[in-house]
């Protein structure tokens, strides 16, 4: 007789961490939104100085949203190499590893 099949919990955990990578990612890809937008406005602060100043804050805005992407593409590939489900065997020994590590 086949054993049972249950949740994967290693999938359950990265699912619940590609969540919050997620929202934190959403995070990252607005904070410098409101800086950048006040600096190309033209009323904050103007010159030569003000416009090398705002392209570095634009390149950090944009960097920084790509690497949170990166930590969500890596989860996302990590799940897809997990199995959803596992033998009840399988789950109980991964728990355990992972109870382990906290």
């Amino acid at each position: 007789m086949a054993e049972r099949m249950v949740s994967n919990p290693r999938h359950a955990e990265l699912q619940r961490l590609l969540a919050e990578a997620e929202s934190r990612a959403q995070e990252v890809r607005q904070a410098y939104q409101r800086a950048v937008g006040a600096m190309r406005s033209g009323k904050v602060w103007t010159g030569p100085t003000a416009d090398k100043w705002t392209a570095e804050l634009e390149d950090r805005h944009q960097r920084l949203g790509r690497l949170a992407q990166r930590v969500v593409d890596a989860i996302e590939e990590e799940l897809r190499r997990l199995p959803p489900l596992v033998t009840e065997t399988e789950a109980n020994a991964m728990r355990r590893e992972m109870a382990g590590r906290t």
